[in-house]
């Protein structure tokens, strides 16, 4: 009815993702690619998430009250469907991940050249690497040019962004200019209580939404991680999802942009591990972790008073020792 079967059966395909009525879009060996269809209206696609949600006898109904839910196809493949207040008005997110079916043996990986260019991990690595050589110096010339070839770079190397500052300082502003750098053929995640982020020059983008006192930004961003987005934009951090948006960038999810309400780049520091800490899951973890874990997994601050940026934080030196700490 959708048309999602035609391409859930062919054998290249591992991932199918619906972000829209209309277009469904799947993932083989040649990345991400789409299909246009008149099949996948918001009535099928809800139709077809609540049989999907009836067939895995789920102890709480999909409905607007409860509408993110984890599922099982009757082939067995698994599949994360979020419907609104959660997503957009008229937007159904449903993802489905194929159990690969393909089994290598070590000849093979050999062969195919999967273990060719290994970089071996040793613990007592406080150097610099020359991309982050060459990214300190440019965040140290302190010109306009320099500041924005810098973002432009940290982008590339899928660096994790942390923009800080007051009510009105442009913070949302700035985040969207930041995620126009990002690569348009990638998977792309906002994640807000008030639509503001949009992406245009990224077609394969889902906007998620959470609800104070009944749609947990926590449960969004643990949803989230399940539709196999390669960037995760999140408005804001300011409760219980803090630790899990953290736990995301070091899950395969780097190069992110999220905001902060606090008075300067060092300042963010002790007000997220503060958030942190006031939650369920911080509460049970160490403070000195806590900030352990905030400075190596953000790795540029940007502090913008009255739409200036006035401060720009970039350590990798820092990151780097205690990354060996570890």
């Amino acid at each position: 009815m959708t048309g999602v079967q035609d391409i859930l059966d062919r054998d290249d395909v591992t991932e199918i993702s619906i972000n829209q009525p209309g277009r469904i879009w799947f993932e083989s060996r040649n990345g991400w690619e789409y299909v246009d269809t008149g099949k996948a209206n918001f009535q099928d696609l809800m139709i077809l998430a609540k049989t999907l949600s009836n067939f895995s006898e789920l102890a709480i109904p999909l409905d607007e009250g409860n509408p993110i839910c984890s599922v099982i196809l009757p082939a067995g493949e698994r599949g994360q469907i979020i419907i609104p207040p959660a997503t957009e008005k008229g937007c159904v997110v449903i993802s489905i991940r194929k159990p690969s079916l393909t089994r290598f043996t070590l000849d093979d990986y050999i062969q195919s050249g999967r273990f060719d260019g290994v970089r071996i991990a040793h613990k007592h690595v406080e150097q610099l690497t020359d991309r982050q050589k060459f990214l300190y110096e440019l965040s140290r010339c302190g010109d306009g040019v320099s500041i924005g070839k810098f973002l432009t770079e940290a982008v590339k190397d899928r660096l994790n962004f942390l923009i800080v500052g007051g009510t009105g300082s442009g913070k949302t502003t700035v985040g969207k200019a930041i995620a126009d750098l990002f690569p348009p053929e990638r998977r792309y995640a906002t994640i807000e209580d008030v639509h503001e982020m949009t992406l245009p020059n990224h077609p394969n983008h889902i906007h998620l939404f959470y609800k104070k006192g009944t749609i947990e930004a926590k449960a969004i961003i643990e949803a989230c991680m399940r539709l196999k987005p390669d960037h995760i934009f999140l408005a804001e951090l300011r409760g219980d999802e803090a630790w899990s948006y953290l736990e995301a960038l070091n899950t395969g999810h780097e190069g992110s942009i999220s905001t902060i309400h606090a008075n300067n780049t060092y300042a963010s520091f002790s007000r997220l591990a503060s958030i942190v800490k006031q939650s369920a899951v911080g509460m049970t973890v160490d403070m000195d972790l806590i900030m352990k874990t905030i400075k190596t997994s953000i790795d540029v601050i940007l502090f913008f008073n009255h739409t200036r940026l006035t401060e720009l934080y970039y350590e990798p030196e820092e990151k780097n020792s205690l990354l060996s700490q570890l």
